[in-house]
């Protein structure tokens, strides 16, 4: 059943109060065992929102909607 979703993009967002590092190498180290590709760099932002972190979840967005065409 796995083996249908090899090769699969996905892409993650983290947002968190601290370090985000090792929920972003946890997941990466999941979606590797699962043969997923990642569609781009993780945004991942602690604390406050700023306008470089509002653009890259804009084009976060963009790009999970792409996924949904594929």
């Amino acid at each position: 059943m796995l083996e249908a979703t090899v090769g699969r993009p996905y892409a993650l967002y983290v947002h968190g109060n601290s370090d985000t590092t090792r929920a972003i190498r946890r997941v990466e180290t999941i979606a590797s065992g699962l043969k997923w590709k990642r569609l781009r760099e993780p945004p991942h932002r602690r604390r406050e929102l700023n306008a470089t972190s509002r653009e890259a979840c804009w084009e976060f967005g963009a790009a999970a909607a792409s996924l949904m065409t594929e």
